[in-house]
């Protein structure tokens, strides 16, 4: 099979997947039929968001030992019927068990697979393929959100899940086929190994997980992806409300959702492609440093054409981190183990994930606005700009004389 059905089906995959950041659609009618504060209603994001972090972790480690087949048909299946599920809601745990838990695990399980899938069969693209890959994730709400508004409004948000979660079983399951790992030690013809001066660094050797967490780059990139990502969920989980709230149309309020998934999928392959050329960490640099900025002067927007134009700026820099850490995390750490290793570097987004959504919630509950919010993120962005900037290649490690001390290719731009 050509390499680029892999790609389809990991992007076919990541597109239901991705529907979780449309959740903040369903804020405002959860809240009118049962009375829940808005912060209620927001944890069951906050938890989506943490299990996925967690079930990246489980399906990690389960990819790397029996390969994407398996774990990629498992997250299809508990996806969808976690979305579908949903419609059963009557009580907030069912809402947190269903799209909370079983939501967001599912999401992180299937999730893994086209990162490891496409890295392995475009070893010569790694930041522009992973970045296709995982497009499909940040733009999947933007052909979700609109969708799910007019269900909304014709339907109601029980037949809604409902509708979604049907549509979502056939598309994962189908997608799921596609991901097969290529034989060991396979190459694309033509293809040589990356020559000294590429700008990206490329690790010499695999390093296992217990090793990858003695090294002081892990660590920096775990705060950088933490805080970075932190700032962008604060707006996502909350946009619509925002919007809203600031005196938009709830048309206009749900465009912008789509704007900004639009925004955050486009970020995943344009940011992916730039860090094979200028490195990982300038890329990431460059995208935390402008959220800074766009996250000050957001509560200030009046104009439809400058809320969709800052919301897509958000949406490109917070998707460009979910594709370039994967690359960087291969980049220093190696391929083989890369299920468990970005594992445990994605439980920064999860971190993140308790952080943004729920911090936005309890400010706006205490404030009526979102304004200090908006400026909590700023200053998050703005310290993961700085901490990612410090980032170097681990020092190599040897453990025998099989296994000689290696000197980087390149680590410029890394």
């Amino acid at each position: 099979m050509n390499r680029w059905f892999r790609v389809a089906g990991g992007v076919a995959m990541n597109l239901c997947f991705g529907s979780a950041y449309s959740f903040s659609i369903f804020l405002a009618p959860l809240q009118r039929e049962f009375g829940w504060t808005r912060a209620q209603v927001s944890l069951a994001f906050t938890l989506s968001i943490t299990f996925i972090a967690v079930g990246v972790l489980a399906g990690g480690r389960w990819h790397d030992r029996k390969g994407p087949a398996p774990v990629a048909l498992t997250g299809a299946l508990l996806f969808s019927a976690g979305i579908f599920l949903s419609r059963y809601t009557h009580a907030l745990w069912w809402l947190y068990s269903c799209y909370g838990v079983l939501v967001g695990f599912a999401s992180g399980v299937g999730y893994v697979c086209p990162l490891g899938v496409g890295m392995k069969w475009f070893p010569e693209k790694r930041g522009l393929v992973t970045g296709l890959m995982v497009m499909g994730y940040g733009a999947g709400s933007a052909l979700i959100a609109p969708l799910a508004g007019l269900l909304l409004h014709r339907y109601g948000w029980r037949d809604t899940f409902a509708l979604l979660g049907l549509g979502f079983l056939v598309v994962t399951t189908t997608g799921s086929f596609f991901l097969r790992n290529p034989p060991e030690g396979w190459r694309p013809k033509g293809s040589l190994p990356p020559s000294p001066g590429e700008a990206s660094f490329r690790t010499l050797r695999d390093y296992p997980p217990g090793e990858m967490l003695r090294t002081g780059t892990f660590y920096r990139m775990w705060v950088a992806y933490a805080f970075g990502t932190a700032a962008g969920l604060m707006v996502i989980g909350h946009l619509a409300a925002f919007a809203e709230g600031a005196g938009f149309s709830a048309r206009e309020a749900a465009l912008s959702v789509g704007v900004l998934s639009a925004g955050n999928g486009f970020g995943r392959i344009g940011s992916g492609w730039m860090s094979d050329h200028i490195g990982r960490t300038r890329t990431l640099a460059l995208v935390m440093g402008v959220t800074a900025l766009l996250l000050l002067f957001e509560p200030r927007v009046g104009t439809v054409p400058l809320l969709f134009g800052s919301v897509f700026l958000i949406g490109y820099c917070y998707g460009s981190q979910l594709a370039v850490f994967p690359s960087a995390t291969a980049d220093f750490f190696g391929i083989r183990n890369l299920g468990n290793n970005y594992g445990l570097l994605l439980t920064a987004w999860g971190t993140a994930g308790v952080i943004g959504p729920m911090a936005g919630g309890k400010i706006f509950d205490a404030t009526k606005s979102y304004q200090a919010a908006f400026l909590i993120a700023a200053a998050l962005a703005l310290s993961a700009a700085v901490v990612i900037a410090t980032v170097r290649p681990p020092a190599p490690r040897w453990t025998a004389p099989s296994d000689p001390p290696a000197t980087p290719r390149s680590a410029a731009g890394a």
